[in-house]
């Protein structure tokens, strides 16, 4: 059972149950969808906007997933919550790779002694990711629509 499987999240009150929605996950996708292309757009002149327009599409790809199974990650390290929840939700879903991109954009959004911002080859991963995020999304007829 699902619920089974995310137990520990919830548990930890990392993850929490809430009605199933539909029409904000639908608006999820399609915010998702604006993000990625603004990002392509501005990526050769505004790497650090790139970067945060392109987490941002993915990150609302995993929370639309979640919300339409009923889940959502709840606000102190809901990011890596939600992408936990993720690799339980949707089977080659790179939770790895995501925590990768959420760390890029820390650095990038808030500074860091360990890494630098995102430089343009960190974008062009970021839109790699995004891509094959929604192909897994629509192998399970999720996506955007």
């Amino acid at each position: 059972m699902l619920r089974d499987e995310l137990a520990d999240l919830i548990r930890e009150r990392r993850l929490e149950t809430v009605a199933l929605d539909p029409d904000q996950a639908r608006l999820l996708h399609k915010q998702a969808a604006a993000h990625l292309a603004s990002s392509r757009m501005i990526g050769h002149t505004d790497v650090a906007g790139a970067f945060s327009l392109a987490y941002d599409a993915i990150r609302k790809e995993l929370t639309a997933l979640l919300l339409e199974h009923g889940f959502r990650a709840k606000s102190a390290g809901s990011h890596s919550s939600t992408a936990q929840a993720a690799r339980k939700l949707l089977k080659g879903f790179d939770s790895d790779g995501f925590e990768w991109l959420r760390l890029v954009r820390n650095a990038t959004e808030y500074g860091s002694g360990k890494r630098p911002g995102a430089t343009m080859e960190d974008v062009e991963a970021a839109w790699e990711f995004a891509v094959e995020l929604e192909t897994l999304l629509r192998a399970r007829g999720q996506g955007r629509r």
